[in-house]
Formats: C-alpha cells, sequence, structure tokens
C-alpha cells in the first residue's frame, strides 16, 4: 500500500477533523503518522530507487494499478519504483492537499515548468486552444508560444483582469477554449484577475469542457485559495515560497474534487513515462520548509508592505505595483483584492522614473542587501530586472504591451530588517 493510503490519516473521520484545523496546523500534521516510521516524530528520508515486495503476487498487483493493466482493481498501486512513487513525495503531495483549501489531489514535480508542460500534454489535444494571462511568467510564455507549436497549440495572451477583453476574446474564438491559463497576480506586472468571474464566464458559454488553470505561485496557499473560486487546477513553483529558502527545485499540480481524479491520474501516467519525478531529498526538505510558510509569507508580506509605501513616495521611482498599495482609486483591481485576496504577499514591481537600461544597471548594480538574482519567495530579498532576465524570451512588440520597459524592476521580499532594506534600495536609488 502506498504511504498515503497505510496510515490512519487517510481515513475519512481524520480528514474530516483535519479541515477543522488551521493550514499552517495541517501542514505539520497531515500526511504522516511516525507509527509507520519507527515513531520518528519528522518523515525519514527514503533514498532508494527501488522498493521490495512482500510477494510475486503483490508485485503483480501494484504493476496491473500502476499501468492500468486487465485485472487493475483501481486501488494505489504501492511503491515499486521512485519514478513512479515515493513515500517522501507522497508525504508532501498529501500534506499540499491538505493546505490547499479545496484540493483533493496532487502530482508533485522537478519544477514549476515541469509541472505546467507535463500536465498540459497529458491533459489538451494536438491542436489544443488555450488563452492565457498577458503578460504570464516568462518560461510559461516560452512554453505556450514556442514549444506549443510543435503539438499545435494555438495560444492567446489576453489581460485576464479587464473581464471584458476576455468576453471578446471568447467572442472571436471559432472554437471554445480547451483550457484558460490564469496567473494572479500576474509576473511581473501584479495585475490581479478575478478568479471567480473568469470561471462563471466561461462556464457559461463552455460548461465544464475547458480546463481552468491558475498559476498560483506569488500568493499561495496562504493569501489566495482558487479552488474555492471554481477552478479546476492550480498549479505552483514549490521552489519560491513553498521551499522558502532558494535551496532546491520543484512544481506541483493540484486539483480538486470530482473530476480531479481522473486529470491527476492522467498527469500522474505522463509524469511516469515522461520521467518528470520529484526527488526523495527535495520531497523531505519542501515537508520540512511547509511548517514554515505561513510564519514567512506573512512576515514578508509585512515587510514587503513597508518597503512598498517607502518606495511610493521616492522621487525617483515613478510607480509602485503591489496589491497592499490598492485603494478604491484602483477600481476593480482593488474591489477583486479584497474579495478575493487575504494578503498582498511579498512581491514588488516598481518603475524608475526617466530611466533606461543604463539607470536600471547603475541601480541594480549599486544595492548591497538585496541579492541581484531571479526567483524569488526565498528568505533573503532578490532584486532584478525583468526585460533583460525572466522576461527577456518575450518578443519586443509583447514586452511593449505589456509594459515590461527597461525602467521596470522587480522586487522579491525576503525576511531582512524592512529599515534595512529601504534603506539600501534609496542608497541605490541614489546612484541614478
Amino acid at each position: 500500500m502506498s504511504s498515503s493510503e497505510s496510515n490512519d490519516q487517510s481515513q475519512p473521520a481524520y480528514k474530516s477533523r483535519l479541515r477543522e484545523l488551521h493550514p499552517s496546523t495541517r501542514a505539520i500534521l497531515a500526511g504522516y503518522a511516525s507509527k509507520f516510521s519507527e515513531r520518528s516524530v519528522k518523515p525519514p528520508l527514503f533514498r532508494t530507487s527501488t522498493f521490495e515486495f512482500s510477494s510475486a503476487e503483490e508485485g503483480r498487483q501494484f504493476f496491473q494499478r500502476a499501468y492500468h493493466l486487465p485485472g487493475d482493481d483501481g486501488k494505489e498501486p504501492g511503491l515499486i519504483y521512485s519514478r513512479l512513487n515515493n513515500p517522501n513525495v507522497e508525504i508532501w503531495e498529501d500534506k499540499m492537499v491538505a493546505i490547499e483549501n479545496g484540493a483533493a489531489f496532487a502530482a508533485a514535480f522537478p519544477s514549476g515548468m515541469s509541472a505546467i508542460s507535463t500536465t498540459l500534454l497529458a491533459l489538451l489535444p494536438v491542436g489544443a486552444r488555450i488563452l492565457y494571462t498577458d503578460p504570464v511568467y516568462g518560461g510559461t510564455y516560452f512554453f505556450l508560444e514556442h514549444f506549443g507549436e510543435r503539438f499545435g497549440y494555438s495560444a492567446r495572451a489576453v489581460d485576464t483582469s479587464d473581464l471584458s477583453a476576455v468576453e471578446s476574446a471568447l467572442d472571436n474564438s471559432p472554437q471554445p477554449y480547451d483550457m484558460v491559463f490564469l496567473e494572479t497576480p500576474s509576473n511581473p506586472s501584479m495585475t490581479i484577475t478575478d478568479i471567480q468571474a473568469v470561471v462563471q464566464l466561461i462556464r457559461t458559454r463552455n460548461g465544464a469542457r475547458t480546463l481552468i488553470a491558475v498559476d498560483n505561485t506569488f500568493l499561495g496557499p496562504v493569501f489566495q485559495h482558487p479552488f474555492l473560486q471554481g477552478v479546476d487546477l492550480v498549479f505552483y513553483s514549490a521552489t519560491k515560497f513553498l521551499g522558502g529558502h532558494s535551496d532546491l527545485i520543484a512544481g506541483i499540480v493540484l486539483a480538486g474534487e470530482g473530476r480531479g481524479k481522473d486529470l491527476i491520474g492522467v498527469i500522474r501516467d505522463f509524469r511516469t513515462i515522461l520521467g518528470g519525478t520529484l526527488a526523495a531529498d527535495t520531497a523531505w526538505m519542501l515537508t520540512r520548509s511547509l511548517e514554515t510558510c505561513w510564519l514567512r509569507m506573512e512576515r514578508q508580506a509585512e515587510k514587503a508592505t513597508k518597503v512598498a509605501t517607502a518606495l511610493a513616495q521616492h522621487p525617483k521611482v515613478e510607480r509602485v505595483l503591489f496589491p497592499g498599495l490598492l485603494s478604491e482609486n484602483d477600481g476593480p483591481s482593488y474591489v477583486t483584492y479584497k474579495k478575493q485576496c487575504t494578503g498582498p504577499g511579498s512581491m514588488i514591481t516598481f518603475y524608475l522614473k526617466d530611466a533606461g537600461f543604463k539607470e536600471a544597471s547603475r541601480f541594480l548594480d549599486a544595492v548591497k542587501i538585496c541579492h541581484l538574482a531571479v526567483s524569488l519567495g526565498g528568505t533573503e530579498s532578490l532584486i532584478e530586472h525583468p526585460r533583460t532576465m525572466t522576461h527577456s524570451d518575450m518578443s519586443e512588440d509583447d514586452l511593449e504591451r505589456c509594459k515590461i520597459t527597461n525602467s521596470m524592476i522587480r522586487l522579491s521580499v525576503g525576511l531582512e530588517s524592512s529599515k534595512d532594506l529601504v534603506r539600501d534600495l534609496f542608497d541605490a536609488l541614489d546612484q541614478i
């Protein structure tokens, strides 16, 4: 039996009690029972490639289940080989299901892009039509706009924070979209999409035919809960806040009740054959990090609010994009944020005033506390230049349309003193 089925935590009564607890408590309690691991309070590391069967008959049954062969009884396959499953991976998957409100199933991957690409390959037909948030993370953009061509994908970018733009895209599409891929807040422009409104629009037009997915990396699982808005799939680059220490690469896709079991089943089948399996060591580290996720993200959000407020008042900063600075004057964005999010996160995008790449470089080269590096969500603050770094694979036209200019800076606020961070940023601003 798999680790997720071999303990009392798989029973409905336990799961019901667990759901009554705060997600930060679930992150510690869910997915692991010490009585099956020599009473070790923390999960051991199962650094093994293969698992021993108790009998030849058990081995036969496990493979029947794993590959859906004749005689498959529909049960979990049990532990066979770490490309298929591993206790550490299953423990982390179970914990993620427990903390993500509305989730029921999960599949872990060695990177966020592996989760996205494998899921799309598994669930979408050749020639699929995809509508996605504009702008979106550079890796996602490249897969949709370039790799997707090899599979006949037709991808269209739209500002999904503008519901009328989404409606227009649906009206002008000759066929229903197979998937709508949302990223909110968007990377790096920080626009906020009303997930529930988009879901209602899609369901009214296409019913359940169109899969709706959300990349929740920037705010979840602490500040935003897409399954409660009716989506089918939620993605995370677990490298970011879930890992939280800039010391691992991982990703995950989650699905809700109903057809979620079948969706994740197909995704796992593709994961097995394509080989995108998360390592046990990385899963163990993610399990460790998950216990402090709420503590870190809430504290980082507090610090980011102070940093964003200070930047907005600096004369050399033209504009600051940060959910926590939205007000009633921002109209629908503010309304959506207050309705949909429980906190601002710790990602800040800002524009330098009257600056090009030369001035932006001078500023970035002058920071001392912030690390000039891509990625986000770690305990250290990371600062980068989207146009020439994370989003450099976008076309010039797309960069201009999305206002990803040479004056744009993206900042991931860590756990340093907010006063020290503000001083560091202000000192660097003095250099331009």
